[in-house]
């Protein structure tokens, strides 16, 4: 059952002046531990910031495909809860087609939507990769891909992609950006039969939210990803 719009009237907390809602570790549904993120040893990294949206809902997170990195306790739970904090926040924007949200466990960019009873896999992924430019944006007919841009305030700029993902006839949807010294990649893929059910402009949507790039901000301080780390979407 789809939650987050029925939560919007009695329970979503309005973005007012850069500072966000309280959203308690019970309503995530997680013991919250600091954590320490990729780098020179410092300060323990602090929890990802709370939005003000409600759990997605969604149950357990699934299980993974690939095996999981191995980190530390502590830092698996800052990752678990900025996973969390992402699916309410994907609950919330995306389509109301989409029924359901979960998080995969242990890979902390990927994650599944439900459609019509069909998953379909999403990546976020928020990247350390300074000084690495957006590559050139255009349309390859042959292999049923287009790409535009699109601004997001700031001086910042995203690329909206539709392409074929695993055969012709399956397409998947994706949006890359860059935030700080991060680059960002937000993606629907299809499933084996069907294609993706969020379009590109969908996911600008969610891009463009300023509870998204509070995530961003917070990713970009205190990574969530190794830096070299490869992720490909759509």
């Amino acid at each position: 059952m789809r939650l987050g719009r029925r939560r919007r009237a009695r329970a979503r907390l309005a973005v007012a002046g850069g500072v966000f809602g309280t959203v308690t570790a019970a309503a995530l549904g997680l013991t919250l531990l600091p954590g320490t993120g990729p780098g020179p040893a410092g300060p323990a990294a602090p929890r990802p910031p709370s939005l003000g949206v409600p759990h997605a809902g969604g149950g357990p997170a699934d299980p993974g495909q690939t095996p999981p990195e191995k980190v530390s306790t502590a830092e698996g739970a800052r990752r678990a809860q900025f996973q969390q904090q992402v699916s309410a926040l994907l609950d919330e924007l995306l389509p109301a087609s989409v029924t359901d949200v979960r998080p995969v466990a242990d890979v902390v960019s990927d994650y599944r939507i439900t459609v019509g009873g069909r998953n379909f896999p999403v990546k976020l992924s928020v990247r350390p990769a300074e000084g690495e430019p957006l590559q050139e944006c255009r349309n390859i007919p042959a292999k049923k891909t287009t790409c535009e841009k699109a601004g997001l305030g700031g001086g910042r700029t995203a690329q909206l992609y539709a392409m074929a993902v695993n055969r012709q006839d399956t397409l998947g949807s994706m949006v890359v950006t860059r935030y700080g010294r991060s680059s960002v990649l937000l993606s629907v893929s299809p499933s084996d039969t069907a294609s993706a059910p969020v379009t590109p402009d969908q996911l600008l949507t969610v891009v463009r939210d300023a509870r998204f790039t509070e995530l961003l901000k917070y990713a970009d301080a205190y990574p969530v990803q190794e830096k070299d780390a490869t992720v490909r979407g759509g």
